[in-house]
């Protein structure tokens, strides 16, 4: 996203609606060079007219939490479910193929996406990163994560840690890296990423709830709310 279009997007932030010439006054922006830019935005699908007003499309109303991130003026703690898939006295842990940890193993995880709950998440990750179909059994936790290097944090987790219970065991490789069970009362002498081991640990035999709502907006304004 160019400086022109973070700077037309902000607008919207404030602004459901907005017409040509109240943008143009708000950019002191050249009327040609505004169209240009709002041309390339409808291209893109996150501007859209009606009438004689401009609004956001529903793809950039979902980028909208994330503003911030996009424009980098901030960077944002990642949202990661973290599964611990276990069959018997058995846990199924990825080497990861990727930054960060790479070559260390853990447990499955990966981001939620805008519509999925943290059991709908967990249970998509299992089966992309390992081949398992599994069930859900419980949210174990809820923690933060930091990484540094030179002193300095450089990445920044929300992690929910769930466990899983697999129906087979008949797992496969993915891009995300090798797949194998490892015994749970023996993980000491393995290249575990020691976080993960000090979650299964710490809170393996905890449970807690975690309550899901949902608010329904239109033209800016709320018009429901409901506890999932």
């Amino acid at each position: 996203m160019n400086k022109e279009a973070k700077q037309i997007f902000e607008l919207f932030t404030k602004n459901h609606r907005l017409k040509f010439n109240e943008i143009e006054k708000s950019l002191d922006i050249r009327s040609n060079l505004l169209v240009y830019h709002l041309d390339k935005m409808k291209q893109g699908g996150l501007i859209e007219k009606h009438d004689d007003t401009y609004q956001l499309t529903e793809k950039a109303e979902k980028m909208m939490p994330f503003f911030a991130h996009l424009t980098g003026k901030e960077t944002g703690v990642l949202s990661v479910v973290i599964a611990a898939i276990v069959k018997g006295n058995k846990i199924c842990f990825i080497k990861r193929n990727k930054r960060p940890y790479k070559d260390y193993w853990g447990m499955v995880g990966g981001k939620m996406v805008i519509g999925e709950s943290i059991q709908e998440t967990a249970v998509r990750e299992a089966k992309e990163e390992t081949g398992l179909d599994v069930e859900f059994d419980s949210i174990k936790t809820v923690l933060q994560e930091h990484v540094k290097e030179n002193n300095q944090i450089k990445h920044s987790f929300l992690l929910f840690l769930v466990k899983l219970k697999a129906l087979n065991e008949e797992t496969q490789n993915t891009e995300e890296g090798e797949v194998k069970w490892f015994d749970l009362n023996n993980l000491k002498s393995e290249k575990i990423i020691p976080s993960d081991s000090w979650m299964i640990e710490k809170f393996f035999n905890k449970s807690i709830d975690i309550p899901a709502m949902v608010m329904e907006e239109k033209d800016g304004e709320i018009i429901s709310f409901e506890e999932l």
